[in-house]
């Protein structure tokens, strides 16, 4: 398995076992996002579609 690679092989992950494969490849760390230039309308306006549809997901919606 090569590491610093995007993708990898069902084959790959099936010879390590998925929870050894993902201890291995999952980041140990919050992944930082860097600020993308959102106004504070559009980000506050993201967290209301966020809201819903966490509402409508916990709703059978």
């Amino acid at each position: 398995m090569r590491r610093g690679s995007n993708s990898y092989k069902p084959e790959d992950i099936r010879r390590w076992g998925v929870e050894r494969f993902m201890n291995e490849i999952a980041p140990k760390e919050p992944l930082e996002i860097p600020d993308l230039g959102f106004s504070a309308e559009e980000n506050q306006r993201m967290d209301e579609l966020l809201k819903q549809e966490h509402e409508n997901s916990a709703n059978g919606l």
